[in-house]
């Protein structure tokens, strides 16, 4: 099954604290890269290079950018199906956010599952997410 890698995934993977949790992120970006399951919404590169700009400058956001571009995960653009079906989604759903509605519609579309602890995801109907 294709695991649409969110924002937040990224972050752990990248910043967090505790090893445990670190390890558990490596150890599911290994698997997404081995099973070539793995698939990346550009909006959520969009906002991972965002977060890490503003955490820790543009130089180290070029460069985590840079490193997981050359990681053999699937990049999917926004298309207009998937566009159309995010835009559905906020208009039912005004507290989520439109990024993570990009994110559903994608998973949507690609009959996949989000890698997320964000509860927004739960609030759309068919979406499927899994956490580390």
């Amino acid at each position: 099954m294709k695991e649409i890698l969110d924002t937040r995934f990224l972050l752990v993977h990248a910043f967090t604290d505790t090893s445990d949790m670190r390890d558990r992120a490596r150890r599911k970006m290994e698997d997404v890269r081995r099973t070539r399951e793995g698939v990346l919404p550009t909006v959520v590169i969009s906002e991972f290079f965002s977060h890490v700009c503003r955490r820790a400058g543009k130089r180290e956001a070029e460069r985590h950018v840079t490193s997981l571009l050359a990681a053999g995960l699937r990049i999917e653009p926004l298309t207009p199906t998937i566009a159309v079906a995010a835009g559905g989604h906020r208009c039912a759903h005004w507290d989520v956010p439109l990024a993570d509605c990009l994110i559903a519609a994608t998973a949507l579309e690609l009959q996949g599952r989000v890698v997320s602890d964000d509860p927004h995801f739960r609030r759309i109907p068919g979406v499927q997410a899994t956490w580390i």
